[in-house]
């Protein structure tokens, strides 16, 4: 009475036939359902409502800036380079005598002052040689003065000689009168033969007294004339004893080494205890004068003629940027040279400044940044740089108009000097420019000005 109810399991069809029929029907369907919607996904976007970006237009905004004027003003024009400092002398310190360095009287480094002692060297065959060259010296003193004495005494027998030879000459003519007068007398039988005789032969005796005389005389002169020369030969001995001297003085002074010059120490090269030779090539040490010190820099040809104007006049202004701050300056530099000749390569010619570098601020072989200042007589149109900004056009500036809107300028900026620009444009003096806010403006914007710098 019950009816047999068949298994789910006998209504399948599980050959593989009827699964292949049943995937190629599924197929067809997805591919239908998959451009359905798609081409709704298209109208979507196709008919979708556009929404309109709204665009803030910068020229109806009212931008706050900081103004000021363009100014007429006699700005000096500034050379900027950059310079080499050197030192404003340097001495390499070298020995004149040889002999033990004995004593380094400074620390390598060491600042020292001129007149200082700074080496000693071994100065006792020094002080001998120069012992020696004054005892020679009193030696040749004593020789010169037994010399003079021997030159007293012989003068004195000259003169003794000169003395007999008077003598002799006026009883000369007492015998020759005597003679003739015991001629006569001898004739008249006054006298007799022998007496006569006796006379002429006084007579005789007396003219060779007097060629003895003669003989004594020309004697005497020639040893005086000798012991004149001996003085003299004592006296270049003398002479050549004292050069002598000096030099054994000047010598032993070397030993003791000066600093010739107030400056900074290098490196030493040889150290105590150490051998020195006389004007060796290796110096003992290298000093720096660095106070005051120079400071070598070039400037453009052009401004040669205006340079040296203002360097006689002594109106040109030399200034040097400490670690390139514009903020920190050395000032006090004076123009001590001009080079004669223009560099043609570069087209510039080099100038030495010199600064006081009384705090060594300045150092020997440092590149520093070199403001040399030209003063100008002539009036120029100048705004505060910050006024400049650059753009696509080149340098501009925004001008301020009666309706408080902006209108950009480009202008060409011939030169700057601290705070100021000096220009070549349509700007006048009196004009009201923008100062600071810039970065907000097109052309056209307005403006509140929130702060006007006079």
């Amino acid at each position: 009475m019950y009816k047999s109810q068949e298994s789910p399991i006998n209504n399948l069809n599980l050959s593989p036939n009827a699964e292949s029929n049943k995937t190629h029907k599924l197929i067809p369907l997805l591919v239908v359902i998959a451009l359905l919607l798609l081409t709704g996904y298209g109208f979507y976007w196709l008919f979708k409502p556009q929404v309109k970006t709204e665009t803030k237009d910068l020229t109806k905004a009212i931008v706050p800036v900081v103004a000021g004027l363009a100014q007429e003003l006699s700005i000096p024009t500034s050379i900027y380079n950059i310079g080499n400092v050197e030192a404003y002398s340097v001495v390499n310190v070298v020995a004149q005598v040889g002999g033990i360095l004995t004593k380094v009287n400074f620390k390598q480094g060491d600042y020292v002052k001129r007149g200082q002692l700074i080496f000693e060297i071994d100065s006792r065959s020094y002080k001998a040689n120069l012992d020696q060259a004054l005892a020679n010296i009193d030696k040749d003193k004593s020789n010169i003065k037994a010399a003079i004495s021997g030159l007293n005494k012989d003068k004195a027998a000259l003169d003794q000689a000169k003395a007999n030879r008077h003598k002799d000459n006026a009883q000369l003519a007492y015998d020759e009168a005597e003679v003739k007068r015991y001629l006569q007398l001898s004739k008249e039988g006054a006298v007799s033969t022998e007496q006569y005789d006796q006379m002429k032969t006084n007579l005789d005796s007396i003219k060779a007294s007097i060629e003895s005389d003669y003989a004594a005389i020309q004697n005497a002169q020639a040893v005086i004339e000798t012991d004149m020369a001996s003085i003299e030969q004592a006296k270049a001995t003398l002479e050549s004893d004292k050069a002598l001297a000096e030099t054994s003085r000047i010598q032993l002074g070397y030993t003791k080494i000066y600093s010739p010059i107030a400056g900074r120490t290098g490196a030493l090269n040889v150290y105590e205890g150490n051998v020195v030779k006389a004007n060796d090539t290796t110096s003992l040490v290298v000093i720096y004068e660095v106070k005051p010190i120079y400071v070598t820099f070039s400037i453009p040809e052009q401004y040669l003629q205006k340079v040296m104007t203002a360097s006689k006049m002594g109106s040109l202004s030399v200034e040097v940027l400490i670690n390139g701050n514009i903020k920190e300056k050395l000032s006090g530099g004076i123009v001590s040279f001009i080079d004669n000749t223009v560099d043609k390569t570069t087209g510039t010619i080099r100038l030495r400044a010199t600064f006081p570098n009384n705090d060594l601020q300045l150092w020997p072989g440092e590149f520093v940044r070199v403001i040399a200042t030209l003063p100008e007589k002539t009036l120029s149109t100048v705004v505060a740089t910050r006024a400049v900004v650059p753009s696509q056009k080149g340098s501009t500036v925004f001008l301020i108009k009666h309706d408080n809107t902006v209108d950009p300028v480009t202008v060409k900026v011939d030169r700057t000097y601290h705070e100021y620009s000096v220009i070549e444009s349509s700007i006048k003096p009196g004009d009201k420019i923008v100062l600071d806010g810039q970065v907000m403006l097109r052309p056209g914007s307005k403006v509140t000005i929130k702060e006007f710098e006079k």
